[in-house]
């Protein structure tokens, strides 16, 4: 459940856009009786929208028997009376404006949006990396239409992940998130407005425990968890068993860079101007080109500068999007991994749940679908447009491309990358390259920008004004 920008530009969730997105059929139909699905945000009647705040105009002042008689009682403890009540009026506030996101935490949709929906969209729906949903302002068959159709960056949800039955109870949940305090409020703050006596105690402040509750679930939605691993390869190896899913699988969500240089060159090289020496990363050091292809490889190199499809802003493709030289971040579900990149705002949707590719097509990022074994994820991607390169030095294939990866978590802080390529029409075999993830520890990172178009841009307008 995503909602487009406030732009009305339709480039996705992810901020501006996520970059083409590959999808496995053609754009989907929804209901056109209904608004442009998460776009501008529906007012409810009379303008604005539900608040969780109690209103100070909906509390009554109280009346002659909220004073002291007529030459009775001191100014002080009039005024002790006064402060009192406003002391309760404030608390009451603040228990009024909690009830409702503490009242929904008990309905029967809050553990199917926090099983599937709060990855993206954040505890109690205030957003994260994809809109907040509170207000929702959609009907429940709306958002289940969206759901099971998908929209822009966001995949659709199959009835295994979620039932038809929870996706209404989901929109029941963030309907009571969203809904208006009790009105019956007011009546109990007069109830318990306190007596001139008890004028300086002071008001009993909101529960700790829904406190704590409501700070575990922000922490929940917004910190990394531990990368999972432990019985094959690299993971067997080291005995590492990390935290799992509620499926079972490893939990690979976090934030995760390589740090090499295989982004200018996936071979061994030697550092020049603005770019730094590398070991390689390809298993034996060479690539298995057929002779054409390597005089094409020599020939893309001499032109690397304009030749390079990266640098023409077109989408890296894979593996090489992988071991750029920016952080991305991996959020799982049941029926899919989800891979955010910072180069512009790619998205990867790898499926795992049993589909097969789908009729041919090609692909910038080609169409992947995952698997578990053991505790390694396997990703098996085909249908490229074989128009990216691998690296920057020009090492390139063919639409006919087809490769194998394998993330292995081995640390909570570390993933075996093992990825596989095969091409009978670039190479003479099929060969491996290795590196190792990170897990980027910073507080408070978050995937920027990196918007090429952009900066394009931004160098013809100089280049324009220069020439003036």
């Amino acid at each position: 459940m995503r909602r487009r920008s406030s732009s009305g530009s339709g480039r996705g969730p992810w901020r501006a856009a996520a970059g083409p997105v590959d999808r496995s059929s053609a754009p989907r139909t929804l209901p056109s009786s209904r608004p442009e699905p998460f776009g501008e945000q529906v007012r409810p009647e009379g303008g604005a929208f539900r608040s969780g705040s109690l209103h100070p105009g909906t509390v009554p002042i109280p009346g002659e028997a909220g004073r002291a008689a007529p030459g009775t009682g001191s100014d002080d403890s009039r005024v002790g009376a006064l402060r009192g009540f406003f002391a309760a009026c404030l608390a009451a506030g603040v228990v009024v404006s909690a009830a409702p996101a503490a009242a929904a935490q008990d309905h029967p949709g809050a553990e199917a949006y926090q099983r599937v929906c709060q990855l993206c969209h954040g505890a109690g729906g205030r957003g994260d990396i994809a809109p907040g949903l509170v207000p929702l302002g959609y009907d429940a068959e709306y958002v289940l239409a969206v759901v099971r159709e998908g929209y822009s960056q966001m995949p659709p949800i199959s009835t295994r992940e979620l039932t038809d039955d929870e996706v209404r109870q989901v929109v029941g949940y963030l309907d009571e998130l969203s809904g208006p305090p009790a009105v019956a409020a007011p009546a109990a703050v007069a109830a318990s407005a306190p007596s001139a006596s008890s004028a300086s105690t002071p008001a009993p402040a909101p529960s700790a425990a829904s406190a704590a509750s409501a700070a575990s679930a922000v922490s929940a939605a917004s910190t990394p968890s531990e990368a999972g691993g432990g019985e094959s390869q690299a993971g067997a190896a080291s005995g590492y068993e990390g935290p799992r899913t509620a499926e079972g699988q490893p939990d690979l969500s976090g934030f995760w860079q390589v740090l090499n240089s295989a982004a200018w060159d996936i071979r061994p090289h030697n550092a020049q101007d603005g770019i730094p020496a590398g070991l390689g990363v390809v298993e034996g050091g060479e690539i298995p080109y057929q002779p054409w292809a390597a005089e094409q490889q020599q020939e893309n190199y001499a032109n690397r500068l304009t030749a390079d499809p990266v640098r023409q802003c077109f989408l890296p493709g894979v593996p090489r999007i992988t071991y750029m030289p920016f952080p991305f971040r991996i959020l799982q579900t049941p029926d899919h991994v989800v891979i955010t990149y910072e180069f512009a705002h790619a998205v990867r949707i790898i499926y795992t749940d049993g589909s097969p590719h789908p009729l041919p097509n090609d692909f910038w990022m080609g169409d992947s679908r995952g698997h578990w074994e053991g505790d390694t994820l396997v990703v098996d991607t085909t249908h490229f447009n074989g128009r990216t390169w691998l690296d920057a030095a020009g090492n390139f294939h063919s639409d006919a491309l087809h490769v194998v990866e394998r993330y292995t978590p081995t640390t909570p802080y570390h993933i075996d990358y093992e990825v596989t390529l095969a091409d009978p029409n670039v190479f003479t075999r099929p060969w491996t390259m290795r590196m190792t993830l990170y897990r980027r520890m910073d507080e408070g990172l978050q995937i920027l920008d990196y918007d090429c178009v952009d900066h394009l841009l931004q160098i013809a307008v100089e280049q324009g004004e220069g020439a003036r």
